[in-house]
């Protein structure tokens, strides 16, 4: 029932794109940059001294990083106004919003029988606590069926289902909205498939089901049924939460930035640097550290994006759409 990770590859792309804190990644190919720089700088015929002065390589590379620090800041901030722009509308606007958040929570607290929680992770385990008992109430439902074959396969049913809220419900303990373990929690919860499941088992055993069963697998049905929903508004929360700390840390580290590009596009000449360290021109370290510096704010765009695309591509389905491999996950049959 959860999504096939088929190699230590694949764990380590995921959590390199998921997973991994934007800075410590962002700091990771700041290295690798400077690492790589100083390498070809070393390494190659042409030594960095011999590249400075008016109108050299060195200044012509920093000037164009002027352009690409301006230009990645604006990218990000107008990238950030259209995502909230949303928030900014008519009253009638904002109140049908509410309207329809707060219709939405009725409809699960008939099934809850209290007041549902406000936080996004405590709504979340709600949810999937919720499911777990409605799974429960159906194993006991179809416990007296003569149909022993609906009852083997909805004891695996309810099992995985149990398992599965088990996992996601520890993962979201004691986490607040904006960390990301809420999301990747939202994602471990394989719900499309708990609901394609509990279909195709009511389909095949329709004959032999009692009316209280049959309320039970809708019941179920229906609480699984929120979660898609509850996962899409959260995940446009943390978006919209995410561009705005991205665009915040641009305007932090892109100021610096472009102070550095413009000293060493305008200023930078190879008499200010001399002598080696560890048997390497200074000037290559100091032209090395300034260029991995100007890059920072698109590095920094980077390791968002990163994480905020494969967010959006893995969520890209909505309901019984099924669009990543699960490791109980057979060919899904059907019929003309």
């Amino acid at each position: 029932m959860y999504e096939r990770i088929d190699s230590r590859r694949d764990r380590l792309r995921l959590k390199f794109l998921l997973n991994l804190n934007r800075y410590v990644l962002t700091a990771g190919l700041a290295l690798g940059l400077f690492s790589a720089l100083v390498a070809m700088s070393s390494l190659g015929e042409v030594s960095l001294r011999e590249m400075m002065g008016p109108n050299g390589l060195v200044q012509s590379a920093f000037q164009t990083m002027l352009l690409s620090i301006t230009t990645s800041v604006t990218l990000v901030v107008t990238i950030s106004q259209l995502v909230l722009a949303q928030e900014l509308g008519p009253l009638g606007d904002q109140r049908e919003r509410m309207d329809g958040e707060r219709s939405f929570r009725e409809d699960v607290e008939e099934f809850l029988g209290t007041a549902s929680p406000p936080e996004p992770n405590a709504f979340l385990r709600v949810l999937i606590e919720l499911s777990s008992d409605k799974a429960e109430q159906l194993n006991d439902a179809v416990a007296s069926s003569d149909d022993d074959e609906l009852h083997e396969e909805v004891k695996q049913y309810v099992d995985n289902l149990m398992t599965n809220a088990e996992l996601v419900n520890e993962q979201l303990r004691d986490v607040q909205f904006g960390n990301f373990a809420i999301m990747q929690a939202a994602l471990d919860y394989t719900y499309s498939w708990h609901i394609y499941e509990l279909r195709r088992i009511r389909k095949e055993h329709a004959d032999s089901l009692t009316d209280e069963q049959r309320e039970a697998f809708e019941e179920l049905k229906a609480v699984l049924q929120f979660f898609a929903p509850t996962r899409e508004h959260i995940k446009s929360l943390y978006f919209e939460a995410d561009l705005v700390n991205l665009s915040r840390q641009i305007l932090y580290i892109g100021l610096p930035a472009l102070a550095i590009a413009a000293g060493m596009g305008f200023f930078a000449d190879a008499a200010m640097v001399s002598g080696a360290t560890l048997g390497i021109d200074n000037v290559t370290w100091v032209v090395s550290g300034a260029f991995t510096i100007t890059a920072l704010p698109l590095l920094l765009l980077a390791a968002y994006i990163f994480r905020l695309a494969t967010l959006a591509k893995r969520t890209i389905a909505i309901g019984p759409f099924i669009l990543r491999p699960s490791e109980d996950a057979g060919e899904t049959e059907w019929e003309e």
